[in-house]
């Protein structure tokens, strides 16, 4: 009996999951191609790959993703889907397959940051490289979760060569998920040389990979150009020095697009903390109950103020920069010491651990170099998501029958979000349609100047504007315009 209902809750989890995927591929659909999407989607796209990309990025794989995707709309939706699909799916394996899990995550990731969202999933050079990269490291981060386990793994032969693939392959899409997956790839290894005496090939192999990928990738020569300061777009620190430069970032960048504009899954993962703390707290000695309570104040109060800065839009000055600065350090460390204040076994914490690192291993790269935008912090937000559902995990069995009744909230906030985007995406793929079906249609017609309206709702996706000569001629290039036709960017007619 327990058999055929643990069967037919299975069933149930993959048709939604089915259900993520499609609607997600119909809303993929809809984002249209802007920016540097319209680079690698011309002529200018088969050049770099006719160069190797030599001086322009060591992202191979990540660059031959962009270059498939922005010809095939069908293609890029598909890619899009099963990998947003894939993350949701990657998440909620690693930590347990809670009854609610999926509601949860989805939710998180529907609450996603406009700036994040419109960088690293709706532009397709941006999730080529930052959406596809989290996706595969929580591959291999799934595949090593047993290690976490009691039981012994054992050498797996058959794994070596995908996993020397993925490690390769995970090295060859953005810098700063290069770097943390060596990290990820040593700390295996050393962690199960500590805990079960012995070190496994297929981890190995997977090291071996990230290393045949990060020689490959940095042997590029943009980043000679880049070291030595010749480089006009990325550099690494500054004028003023590295400490200098990494304040800087951090102050002006990390805080508030890695931390601050989290609200919702700061208040998601905090909630969560609050109830596992009333839980457990009495299992506590004093002086523990006393550092848990002022860890857990801390991040509570994190979490609303950063819920009241967004939705007041407060002028950011600069002692409210530095205030926010402050608060996020405090909020950190609260996490850090709150895992080593519960009550949880050894296994539980490294694991808790270890997601708030490579949280931190994430960000770590982004304190020295330029530019860092809204995209380079998808991955540390999955690992927050990551980080909430690893705690959720803990919540007793009576407790998560409590929270098991939350389930249509979850759902419902899924759905209207969901609504939403297909709202907005909607309204900005109709207008995008007319405006390149205008300028082609007067082009062909013979017009030296063609008028093409800005897009609706453009803080929902990435550099679509085509006031720049640069995205004016990309444009063109991209939609077969001839390139003696002046494009002029108007205003709306419509307030949006």
């Amino acid at each position: 009996m327990n058999t055929l209902k643990s069967k037919n809750s299975d069933k149930k989890v993959l048709a939604f999951y089915g259900i993520i995927f499609v609607v997600l591929f119909f809303l993929c659909l809809l984002f249209p191609y802007t920016g540097d999407d319209w680079a690698w989607g011309s002529q200018l796209g088969l050049d770099r790959l006719d160069n190797w990309f030599d001086n322009y990025s060591g992202r191979y794989f990540g660059n031959l993703i962009v270059l498939a995707l922005t010809r095939s709309n069908i293609l890029k939706a598909v890619v899009m889907a099963f990998c947003l699909t894939g993350i949701i799916v990657l998440v909620n394996k690693l930590t347990g397959e809670q009854k609610n899990g999926v509601f949860i995550i989805t939710t998180a990731l529907v609450c996603l940051p406009i700036g994040i969202l419109r960088q690293a999933i709706v532009w397709t050079a941006g999730f080529s490289n930052y959406t596809t990269s989290i996706f595969l490291t929580l591959i291999y981060i799934y595949y090593v979760n047993n290690i976490y386990g009691d039981e012994k793994p054992k050498n797996s032969f058959g794994a070596v060569i995908p996993l020397a693939v993925l490690g390769f392959a995970n090295t060859l899409i953005v810098e700063h998920l290069t770097l943390y997956n060596v990290v990820l790839a040593i700390y295996v290894i050393v962690f199960t040389i500590v805990k079960f005496k012995k070190a496994y090939i297929q981890h190995i192999s997977y090291f071996l990979g990230t290393v045949a990928g990060t020689v490959l990738m940095f042997s590029n020569s943009v980043y000679r150009s880049v070291a030595d300061g010749s480089d006009d777009y990325r550099t690494i620190g500054s004028d003023d020095g590295i400490i200098a430069k990494a304040l800087k970032a951090y102050f002006e960048t990390i805080v508030p697009e890695g931390f601050i504009n989290n609200f919702v899954l700061n208040i998601l993962l905090v909630g969560i903390c609050v109830i596992i703390w009333i839980s457990l707290r009495r299992k506590l000695k004093k002086r523990a109950r006393t550092l848990g309570g002022l860890c857990i104040a801390v991040m509570v109060a994190f979490a609303a103020s950063s819920l009241m800065i967004r939705i007041s839009s407060l002028t950011e000055l600069k002692s409210l920069i530095i205030a926010e600065g402050i608060a996020t350090a405090a909020y950190i460390l609260a996490f850090i010491v709150f895992v080593f204040v519960i009550p949880v076994d050894g296994t539980r914490r490294m694991k808790l651990l270890f997601i708030l690192g490579s949280t931190g291993c994430m960000i770590a790269p982004l304190f020295v170099v330029t530019p860092i935008g809204s995209r380079c912090f998808f991955a540390p937000y999955v690992m927050m998501i990551y980080l909430a559902m690893e705690f959720y995990s803990m919540f007793s069995p009576k407790l998560m029958e409590k929270c098991n009744k939350f389930s249509k909230v979850f759902i419902i906030t899924s759905a209207v979000g969901v609504l939403f985007l297909f709202y907005v995406y909607s309204t900005i793929a109709v207008c995008n349609n007319e405006r390149v079906e205008k300028a082609q249609t007067e082009a062909a017609n013979g017009a030296e100047v063609v008028e093409v309206e800005e897009l609706p709702y453009s803080k929902y996706v990435w550099c679509s504007e085509l006031e720049k000569e640069l995205w004016q001629n990309r444009f063109k290039m991209f939609y077969d315009i001839d390139e003696s036709v002046e494009i002029k960017q108007i205003s709306s007619k419509q307030k949006w």
